[in-house]
């Protein structure tokens, strides 16, 4: 027998010394690129969480402006329903007093501001008026505006 090349018989594993193996390597490996999946997977649920709260604030901006609006066409033109609204269409000596700012206490508009203003203009004998409603949820803002004539 030779010494430098050594043999082999079947069924007897060869020394460690030709044992090559990349378990180790491919075991890192798989961790790295499972932790980078991970990190990954985690700032996209955080990106979609925080887009979703923006989408909510949103549409409670839309609603608070919408309500505030409301509330400046009630002083334009005041429900027959309720006799407080004594002075009739067209009075807007409240609504043009300047902005007035509502805050909302109801559920889903609660801590929800809406900032209105209403300008008036006469145009060939036709009055028009115009109600701005700012609804504000958080740090997100809408704005709705309205016109009408009378």
């Amino acid at each position: 027998m030779n010494c430098s090349a050594p043999s082999f018989r079947a069924g007897r594993r060869p020394p460690r010394r030709f044992e090559q193996g990349i378990g180790l390597a491919g075991a890192i490996f798989v961790i790295t690129v499972l932790a980078l999946l991970a990190v990954v997977i985690n700032d996209l649920v955080a990106q979609n969480a925080q887009t979703y709260q923006e989408e909510i604030n949103l549409t409670r901006a839309f609603y608070a402006a919408e309500s505030g609006a409301g509330i400046g066409m009630n002083t334009i033109f005041p429900p027959e329903e309720y006799p407080q609204y004594s002075a009739g269409v067209g009075s807007n000596a409240e609504c043009a007093a300047g902005p007035r700012v509502y805050t909302f206490r109801a559920d889903g508009l609660n801590n929800c501001t809406a900032s209105v203003t209403c300008t008036f203009v006469t145009v060939s004998a036709v009055n028009y008026a115009t109600v701005e409603s700012a609804g504000v949820c958080g740090d997100v803002e809408r704005t709705i505006r309205v016109r009408t004539s009378y």
